[in-house]
Order: C-alpha cells, then sequence, then structure tokens
C-alpha cells in the first residue's frame, strides 16, 4: 500500500468535489454513529482491537466515511494510519504492478520487525488503521492484513477497511471476504445502500430549500441515491436559485444525465483505455450480451481486460443487470458514445451486431446494432445481416411502426449492390415514408417513376403505391410514360387512369391522356376500363366481362408490363389501384359477391405484407358492398376497421365523408336514427371536405333530412351530391340514385314536375346501366311518384303489377335495403288488393325474415304493420304516436276518401291534408296510400270518433300522396 492519501491514482470522484471532505451531518447518519463508536471505544480500552468494513458501489461514500473515522481518531488523540490502495492499470503483470508494504521493515507476512513494533505501541496510544480502494489490494498486501487482524485482538487497535464490491471474481467481495474471515477482533460490516429517502429529503432541504415530495423523489430516482451524483445535481439545480418544487422535478431529468455523464466521463478516463472500451462497448451491447461477450466486442479479439472489469462497480452509470450482465444508464449513454470517433464508433456497432447474432439476441436488437453501423463493415456483412434487417422491417410495419420500418429499408438498400433489386427496397422503404412523412414519400416515389433503366415492374410498384398513398403524381407519370416500354407504358397508362377515371386532371396542367381502347388485352387496362364503363352507366355487361378478365381466376399473375405470366401465382406486387378499379365496377352490378371475394384476397396478401396502404380503401368498398348486400352487421365492422386504418395515416383522411355516409346509412337502415345523425353532421378533417367521396356524405344527409321530414334540406342536400357527381361524369345511378330519393321530398313539396322529371332521367339511366337493382329502384321511385287517379277498372292490380315488376328486377341482384322497400311494397299491394293476393303470406314471410336481426329497423316496423294487417289484428303500431289531425286524415283515408275529399270535409286546403298524410307515413312506416288504408281499414269500421259529414260516401279513390 501507499501511504499519503494525495499519492492515490484513483480517478473517481469523492465526496463532494475534493477528496476527504466531510459529509454533511444528514447522510450516513447510521454508519457514521458506528464509526464513531467504534473509534471512541479505543480510548476506553473496551474490547480490544475491532475491524469495520464499509463496501458498496463507487462513490457511495466510503472516502467521506473514512476521512471521517480519521478525523475523529486525531481530535481524541489516537495515533493514525491511513493508506490507500493503488490500483493496478490493464496489462501490467502482477509481478510489476506498483505496491508500498504496509510493514516495510518486515520480510514476510506476520513476522516481528515493524508489526511487531505497531502492535506495543499500542499500549500507550490507541492506533486507528484506515485502508481505502480495499478491492485494489494484492494478495500480499492481503495476507499482511490478515496477520494484523489475527495478532490484535488484546491491542487497542481498530482497522478500518473501505472498498467497492460487485466487480471482481466471486462476485467482486474477494477482498471481504478476506479480510472478514481472518480469525482475530469483533468485526462491523456495513454495506451502503444507495441513501434512504430521509437522508435525500435532508441534503436537498440544506442545498436548495424545503422541498415536496415529488421532487425529493424525482431527485432520488434520478440520482440513484448515489450521494456525489445527488450533490452536484442539487447544487446545479440550486446555482439559479430556483425553488425544489414539482415544476424544477422534470428539469432534474436533463441535469441529471448531465451529472451521471459527467461523472461517469471522468472515472472512464481517470481508469485508462481499457475500462474506455469496455464501458463504451457496454453502452453498446450491454443489455444484450454477458461480460464475456462484451469484453469480446471491446477489445475485437476477446482479450481479458483484467482490472478493467473488476472496476465496473465502482463507475456511476453503470448498472447490473440479472445474471451477472452489466448495462450504462440509457439517460447518459449516447453522452458516452459522442466522445468516440466515428469509425471507431461504427466498428463498435458492427462487432456488437455479429456477437449479438451469434448469441441469438432478438431481431430488433440486432438490427438496431446494424443501423448504427456502416454498411460496409465486414463485421456487419453477410446474408444473417440482411435477413436479419428484413425481418424486422416486418415486424416494424406490422406493428405500425412505419418510420422503424423505412430506416431499416434504406438500410438494407444501402447495402444492396444490385440496381433493381435496390429499386424494389426503395419502393418498400416510400411506402413506410408515406405513413409518417407524406410529403417525403411523394418526392421518393416521383423520383423512383422518374428514374430510367429501373424493372418496369418496379416503376409500376412505385406508381401503385403513389396513387394509393394518395399524392399528387400526375406530371411524375406523365413524364414516365414516354420512357416506359415493352408493354410497362400500357400499365402505366391504365394507373394513370385508374387515379383519375374520367381524365379530367384538374389544376396541374397537364396534356390530355391517350384514351384506352374499347377492348383493352391487357389485364391492367380492363380493369379501369370497366370502372369508366360503370361510372357512365354505359354497357353493364362489357364492363362486368372486363372486370372479370382483370381480377382472373386467382391462380396467374401479370409481370411488369401488364401481361398474365405464364408460370406466376398472384402475389402482394399486384397492382392495387387497379383492383379497386375492377371491385368498384363490379360492385355496381348484380354481382357484388364477386368483387367482394376478389377484394378478400387481395387483404389477405396485404396483411402478409410489410405495408398495408391500401387497407383502408379496400375495407371501406367491402363496407359498402355488404351495405349494397343488405349485412349490415358485416358492413358495419368492415368500417369500423376502415376507419382504425385511417387513423393511422393523414392521407387516408380523405376516405372520411365516404365512411361517415356509410356509416349513417348502417345506422339508418338499423333503426339507430341518432347515431346516423351524428355520423351525418361530425366534423370533418380538412383535407376531407372538397374531395371526390363528398357525394356520399351529402347523399346520407339528404335521406336523413327526408326521413326527418326536413325536407327543403333534403333536396338541397341532395341536389348537391348530384352536382358534384354530375361534374365528375359519375352517371350512373346504381352509384348513388340521389334523383330518385329527391324526388320523393320534391313530391311532398308539391314540385311534382321536378320530381317526375327526376324519376324519368333516372329510369333513363338505370335502363341504359341494365343492373336489376338500380332498375327495381327506380320503377319503384317511379310507382311511388304517381299523381293521377290508376285506370277506373282494376286500379290497384295496375300499381301491384308495376311494384311486382319492379320486384322482378330487383330479385337480380342483392337483397339490400332498396330490394326490401320493394318487397315491402309489394307485400302491402298484395295485402291490400280486392279480392286478396295468394302470394302475399310468401312476400311477407321474406320480409320479415330480412328485418328480424334488426327489429328496430324501419323495415321491420314496417313487417310487423303488414303482419298485424294480415292477420286483422286491430291494434297499429305506432298509433298513439299520431297526433289527433293525423289520426283524423288516417282514417279518412282508411274509409276510402281521396285528398281533395278530405280537405272539403275538413275544411283545409290539399296541402295540409298531404302533409299530414306525410308525417302520419313516416310515423306508422308505411309507403304509400294504399298500404295505409290497409292498415288502418279494420279500425274505421270501429272508430265512432270519425266524423263522414255531409259528403256520405265517396266513390272514387285517389293513389296519389307521398310514397
Amino acid at each position: 500500500m501507499n501511504g499519503p492519501r494525495g499519492q492515490s491514482t484513483s480517478a473517481c470522484r469523492p465526496w463532494p468535489a475534493v477528496g476527504g471532505a466531510p459529509l454533511p451531518a444528514c447522510l450516513r447518519v447510521r454508519e457514521r454513529a458506528v464509526l464513531a463508536r467504534v473509534v471512541d471505544d479505543l480510548g476506553t480500552g473496551v474490547g480490544g482491537g475491532s475491524l469495520l468494513t464499509l463496501a458498496g458501489g463507487g462513490g457511495a461514500g466510503q472516502e467521506s466515511l473514512v476521512g471521517f473515522a480519521v478525523e475523529r481518531a486525531r481530535a481524541l488523540g489516537h495515533r493514525v494510519l491511513h493508506s490507500r490502495a493503488p490500483r493496478r492499470e490493464t496489462g501490467l503483470p502482477g509481478a510489476a504492478a506498483p505496491r508500498v508494504p504496509l510493514f516495510p521493515d518486515s520480510g514476510t507476512p506476520g513476522a516481528g520487525g515493524e508489526m511487531t513494533r505497531l502492535l506495543r505501541s499500542t499500549r500507550s496510544r490507541p492506533l486507528l488503521l484506515a485502508v481505502e480502494e480495499a478491492q485494489w489490494l494484492d494478495p500480499r498486501s492481503l495476507r499482511e492484513l490478515q496477520a494484523l487482524l489475527r495478532r490484535s485482538t488484546p491491542a487497542r487497535i481498530a482497522v478500518v477497511c473501505a472498498g467497492t464490491v460487485g466487480t471482481g471474481p466471486g462476485d467482486g467481495t474477494g477482498w471481504l471476504g478476506a479480510v472478514g474471515s481472518a480469525f482475530g477482533p469483533p468485526a462491523h460490516h456495513l454495506r451502503l445502500a444507495p441513501l434512504p429517502h430521509e437522508e435525500i429529503a435532508g441534503l436537498v432541504a440544506l442545498l436548495c430549500g424545503p422541498a415536496d415530495d415529488t421532487f425529493t423523489d424525482e431527485a432520488a430516482r434520478v440520482s440513484g441515491g448515489h450521494p456525489a451524483v445527488l450533490h452536484d445535481l442539487l447544487l446545479r439545480l440550486a446555482a439559479p436559485g430556483l425553488p425544489p418544487d414539482a415544476e424544477r422535478a422534470r428539469a432534474l431529468r436533463e441535469i441529471g444525465r448531465a451529472v451521471l455523464g459527467d461523472h461517469l466521463l471522468a472515472a472512464v478516463r481517470g481508469h485508462g483505455a481499457g475500462t474506455r472500451s469496455l464501458v463504451a462497448a457496454l453502452a453498446v451491447c450491454g443489455q444484450h450480451l454477458d461480460l464475456a461477450a462484451v469484453r469480446s466486442v471491446a477489445t475485437g479479439d476477446g482479450t481479458e481486460t483484467g482490472p478493467a472489469t473488476r472496476c465496473l462497480a465502482e463507475l456511476p452509470g453503470v448498472r447490473r443487470l440479472p445474471g451477472g450482465r452489466f448495462t450504462v444508464d440509457p439517460g447518459i449513454r449516447d453522452r458516452l458514445l459522442e466522445e468516440l470517433g466515428e469509425n471507431e464508433r461504427a466498428g463498435l456497432f458492427a462487432r456488437a451486431a455479429r456477437h449479438a447474432h451469434v448469441a441469438g439476441a432478438g431481431d430488433r436488437a440486432v438490427a438496431d446494432l446494424l443501423l448504427a453501423a456502416r454498411p460496409d463493415r465486414a463485421d456487419a456483412e453477410g446474408p444473417w445481416a440482411d435477413r436479419t434487417l428484413r425481418r424486422a422491417a416486418r415486424d416494424a410495419a406490422r406493428h405500425d411502426d412505419h418510420g422503424r420500418a423505412a430506416r431499416l429499408l434504406d438500410r438494407l438498400a444501402e447495402r444492396e449492390a444490385d440496381p433493381g433489386r435496390r429499386a424494389a427496397l426503395e419502393v418498400e422503404s416510400a411506402a413506410a415514408l408515406l405513413v409518417t412523412r407524406p410529403e417525403t414519400g411523394d418526392a421518393r416515389i416521383a423520383r423512383i417513376v422518374r428514374t430510367p433503366g429501373i424493372p418496369a415492374a418496379v416503376r409500376l410498384r412505385a406508381a401503385d403505391l403513389g396513387i394509393t398513398g394518395g399524392g399528387a403524381l400526375g406530371r411524375a407519370l406523365t413524364d414516365a410514360l414516354g420512357e416506359a416500354g415493352d408493354g410497362g407504358s400500357e400499365t402505366l397508362l391504365a394507373l394513370l387512369w385508374a387515379a383519375d377515371p374520367t381524365g379530367r386532371r384538374e389544376g396541374i396542367g397537364l396534356p390530355p391522356l391517350p384514351e384506352l381502347p374499347d377492348r383493352p388485352s391487357p389485364r391492367t387496362q380492363a380493369a379501369v376500363r370497366a370502372w369508366q364503363l360503370a361510372l357512365r352507366g354505359e354497357e353493364m355487361e362489357r364492363s362486368v366481362e372486363l372486370a372479370r378478365t382483370a381480377l382472373g381466376d386467382g391462380t396467374a399473375a401479370e409481370d411488369g408490363t401488364g401481361h398474365a405470366g405464364a408460370n406466376r401465382t398472384r402475389g402482394p406486387g399486384e397492382s392495387v389501384q387497379l383492383v379497386l378499379a375492377a371491385c368498384r365496377a363490379l360492385s355496381l352490378t348484380d354481382v357484388p359477391e364477386e368483387a367482394e371475394a376478389a377484394i378478400d384476397r387481395q387483404l389477405g396478401l396485404l396483411h402478409a405484407a410489410p405495408l398495408r396502404l391500401a387497407r383502408p380503401h379496400l375495407l371501406a368498398l367491402r363496407g359498402e358492398i355488404n351495405l349494397r348486400r343488405g349485412r349490415l352487421a358485416q358492413a358495419e365492422r368492415d368500417l369500423e376497421a376502415a376507419a382504425s386504418a385511417v387513423a393511422a395515416t393523414s392521407r387516408s383522411r380523405v376516405l372520411t365523408p365516404y365512411l361517415h355516409g356509410l356509416r349513417a346509412f348502417v345506422d339508418l337502415e338499423a333503426g339507430r336514427g341518432r347515431r346516423a345523425r351524428e355520423w351525418a353532421t361530425a366534423p370533418l378533417p380538412t383535407v376531407a371536405r372538397c374531395g371526390e367521396h363528398q357525394p356520399w356524405l351529402l347523399f346520407a344527409r339528404g335521406a336523413i333530412a327526408l326521413a326527418d321530414g326536413r325536407l327543403r334540406q333534403a333536396v338541397d342536400e341532395l341536389h348537391e351530391c348530384g352536382r358534384l357527381l354530375e361534374s365528375r361524369g359519375h352517371l350512373n345511378p346504381a352509384l348513388i340514385p340521389w334523383r330518385s330519393v329527391a324526388a320523393f321530398a320534391l313530391r311532398a313539396l308539391g314540385r311534382e314536375a321536378e320530381a317526375r322529371e327526376a324519376i324519368e332521367c333516372e329510369r333513363a339511366r338505370a335502363r341504359r346501366w341494365g343492373a336489376g337493382s338500380a332498375l327495381a329502384w327506380a320503377e319503384f321511385a317511379a310507382v311511388q311518384e304517381e299523381t293521377e287517379p290508376a285506370p277506373p277498372a282494376g286500379g290497384g292490380a295496375h300499381r301491384l303489377d308495376r311494384v311486382g315488376s319492379a320486384m322482378a328486377h330487383a330479385r337480380s341482384g342483392p337483397t339490400g335495403p332498396q330490394y326490401t322497400r320493394v318487397l315491402a311494397e309489394l307485400a302491402g299491394l298484395q295485402l291490400g288488393a280486392a279480392a286478396g293476393d295468394p302470394r302475399a303470406a310468401a312476400s311477407l314471410e321474406e320480409l320479415t325474415t330480412l328485418t328480424a336481426a334488426y327489429p328496430a329497423a324501419p323495415m321491420a316496423d314496417r313487417a310487423r304493420v303488414l303482419a298485424g294487417a294480415a292477420t286483422g289484428a286491430e291494434s297499429v303500431p305506432g298509433w298513439d304516436a299520431l297526433s289527433a289531425a293525423e289520426q283524423q286524415a288516417a282514417l279518412l283515408v282508411g274509409r276510402g276518401d281521396t285528398n281533395r275529399e278530405i280537405a272539403a270535409l275538413l275544411e283545409i286546403s290539399i296541402r295540409a291534408v298531404e302533409l299530414r298524410l306525410t308525417r302520419a307515413y313516416r310515423k306508422l312506416s308505411v309507403s304509400g296510400r294504399l298500404e295505409l288504408r290497409a292498415l288502418v281499414a279494420p279500425r274505421t269500421r270501429k272508430d265512432s270518433e270519425l266524423d263522414a259529414g255531409p259528403a256520405g260516401r265517396r266513390t272514387g279513390r285517389d293513389p296519389g300522396g307521398v310514397g
């Protein structure tokens, strides 16, 4: 050992800033009390010799406690020997390590000479032997100390040994075990744990003033109870005079990281190059690798770092983990690595990645290390690194961490030598960026599309993702159109038309696109051509044929040119935009189930792919198809899933009006009117207020306003819906039948000519398209719009025949909301036929089955009303909701009176009669005059409140009214 304190080679920061400075009275109270008792007992001669050990992590206050004992002994007049063990640097052989013997005159441990004279001197004057840095005692010094302890039992001598534990052989307690096991005087072993809460609170009050519990708790957490770190932390916070309150507690985190970093860097610099390399390796991979592997990362060859390993417990900010591992506090890890040069740091991460891969660490951990290593480092090269980055990218995308997925794919692209494969990886990375940073993703997609010489399939994949992501790529795609060859231009042209099916190209100043051929041969162009025909409402059979050709049978896929490949299966590389175009076309026909099957296949492929930008578009379309098919529960699930997918990316929010409109219709059909109104009036993101999907929301608002009796608002909303559709060239009534719904409101407002014109236009366009569901609804609306009396002979039969014809058309399509309404009208007319219709029971049974799942729905109410009329039940559901005036008008209709006759009888205007009947239809869930008459006719025979008046029995019937 060496003698004077000033000769110590330790670079660990003593308490608080200068070695030997006394501890504040509020810290280490228990330990100081034990030390005081041991030192004081020396003067009394009670009990002979004693041993006291102070063991803990680095900077736990050992030096200050030893200084406290030394000063107290000197104050009492005791003799003091104060020594510090020298640190032995890595690489020095044991024989050459610097050492100053405790007893220079003795030849061997336990011999006479100096030790004997030392023990004899205690008879006249007590002795305190204080030894610091005991963890660095060499074997000879330990033997000398053990010999002294064995002979000190009767002497007035106290031995105080202080050091760190937790890093040497046998859990780093070598010195503690050797000293404590010596047969000799009574021993006191004090383990210096982190400061308790009350002592931390005392130091806070001493340095900063009175503090609340929040501040004290945060100070304890940040410092880890480390006395030196806590002291510096509080001094820095107190310097500006800031009060120790909850608001300042947040500042402790930043200051704490800086203090810990200062202490760790100071300690590492003092310990030498071996410790510096080892701690840097711990900062990189300590949480993933055991200590032996970390040493290999630090040295590059696994060379034993010796004392560098054993000093770890002394270092502030170094934490011991279960299983014998160590790591650096995350808050100061970056601070430590900043001290390394760029090449040194990259090499460290590359070696750590290779060792972590060999040790079986998880893909995420290895990928993080590879991201920090340069791609050209030899340690990080090999197929294992590429596979790890690929798996980590897929996992990141699966957990919606698209920013991380983009970084991993970028690193893969940097490592890839083949230009084609590198471009494909850049496309995947751009797709991830479209989720997190859309503008950056757009720029990358545009660059890839314009890059000459890249494979056609890669360019088309980039274009497809860019359009799906909502980017404005019209100019980039137009520029690339002239460069694409070998059939790639055909698919690129199809994608341009898919982004803008009507070819408006608004606001971008681009030349007109070449028209697609009427009967295109590439499947990609067939998909878009099918959608164009569907939007215009022309040639349904050819549209279906083209859509089926585009979707194929699921067993073959096209190559990058747009033509079917001979030996390839359908995969995630298939264009999402073209699948959407074909499915949208089929959704407006009588075979929407084929579109749903194609969407299911595409969703399955996208689920397995790393990036799923198309998911909200596909789910929303499937929700619309399920609504058209009358499957409300499935539609609700799809639309909910689509809304969740939209929330993940800002670009997909353009779908919000589409989703709100569809969800409003689902709730309206299910009898949840309040929720339907909430969807129709919910606020929209700015990006979605003027988009292509606005007509759906306007249509829903118009339908809800009509159901609520707000007729003028209904007309306004529906006309605006139609204006937007017409301006975009969307003429097919199967898309949104806004004219027929507007006609109901127009007729109720007395604007018969406008209603008739709207109905005739819709009928003509429905006939031109030819879908059964569209034809059925147009014919149904035309029947409801009729205001002239039917032919005298068999007038009811005339209306029944027309609704029966509409029902025949409807049966060729899906059993959705339009089908149900036509069926309800047919059942009501069959029940109200003069001679009875034997088909009424079957129609009513079908209607009841279709509406059973949602008993609160309007069509379920109508089914119950019709069922009551069929069985002769006198109770009329909803009758009590009618006002007295509405009941009176309804009873007169049940008696067979016309509107003119009712107006004359009640001395009111015909318009007032129409309004009363309109409200009655809605409240009783009936579609028109004949159904109302069938419903209330039994009641009129017993109702004594009805006053027939002077008109007597009427002979005519007015089939008018609002349907």
